[in-house]
């Protein structure tokens, strides 16, 4: 067990290694204002509204419709849906004598991981189209949570919550589009599966590169500084994922879908954050060190519980 544990180890720190590298061209481009950070908000909005649903739809086409998968697909939703509830409920005990803004993005950074551009593409990297597949299902959920409790929490309870992004949002919409060809055994044309495929592709490369210019701006300096930062990574990078792990476990979970979850829930902090906090009015500086410390740290963790969830 020990050996399997070690090999796992080595291929998720290779695969983690190998999206920072590419998240280490973002980075350099920022620096040498080829790409800056602007850019990457621009380009942020075509992943978001076009490629991620892209390869969420290519995922479930990609699948091959068993009574198996229709029986995990579902299952997956059921602990995704689980593990907000679990970090709402964690996060709820902690920073209550804080402003409420501030407070708010120390919740919202809690309980919602990077999981469309990191876990997603690490996902792909290590278990393949199956991963995307059932991270698919925890995006869903994901936002489902960030539209309303995530908005209310980092406006400061300011802000209204607008029923019609619960549905209509890209992450929704492709697997409601996604769902339903899955279950009822759509297969493409050949030419439309491969630029559908093609496009996919995309989303890893692309999102680490726009991950790498907003890790570009942040102030390195204060990263490290915050007592209340490591309690967030603390509780996002361990706490959470190791419970989550030995929740799924007990409910069932295994082989690839326990993976691609404990992915999902081991991420660091997602980087929307930051761009709810500009969005809201509340403090980007934070935000941005709370990614910046949890993206860091999650070089040691992620690897250490995906290979541990690989082995279970």
């Amino acid at each position: 067990m020990i050996n399997d544990f070690l090999k796992n180890l080595q291929t998720v720190l290779i695969q983690v290694g190998i999206l920072y590298l590419i998240a280490s061209v973002g980075f350099i481009s920022d620096k040498t204002k080829i790409f800056v950070q602007a850019d990457g908000k621009r380009l942020v909005d075509l992943l978001f509204n076009m490629i991620l649903p892209i390869a969420v739809i290519n995922s479930f086409l990609s699948m091959e419709r068993t009574k198996e998968h229709i029986k995990l697909l579902f299952f997956a939703f059921l602990l995704a849906l689980i593990t907000h509830i679990f970090a709402i409920a964690l996060s709820s005990l902690t920073f209550r004598k804080r402003d409420k803004k501030e407070s708010g993005i120390y919740h919202y950074a809690t309980t919602f991981s990077n999981a469309a551009f990191f876990a997603l593409p690490l996902a792909q990297s290590v278990v393949g189209n199956e991963g995307v597949f059932y991270c698919s299902c925890y995006i869903a959920i994901f936002n489902v949570f960030a539209f309303t409790y995530g908005i209310h929490q980092i406006s400061g309870g300011k802000a209204k919550i607008n029923a019609k992004k619960l549905i209509l949002n890209p992450g929704s919409i492709s697997v409601i589009i996604g769902l339903p060809l899955f279950l009822l055994g759509v297969h493409l044309p050949d030419f439309l599966a491969d630029t559908m495929g093609r496009i996919a592709a995309c989303n890893s490369p692309m999102a680490m590169i726009v991950f790498g210019t907003f890790f570009a701006n942040c102030k390195y300096k204060n990263i490290f500084v915050k007592k209340e930062i490591y309690l967030v990574s603390l509780l996002r990078l361990i706490v959470i994922p190791c419970c989550m792990l030995f929740i799924f476990k007990l409910l069932g979970a295994s082989g690839n879908m326990l993976v691609s979850l404990v992915i999902s829930t081991s991420a660091p902090v997602a980087t929307n954050t930051a761009m709810y906090s500009a969005k809201y009015d509340n403090d980007t500086a934070l935000s941005a060190e709370i990614v910046g410390q949890t993206s860091i740290f999650s070089v040691i963790t992620m690897p250490i519980i995906v290979a541990l969830a690989s082995i279970l």
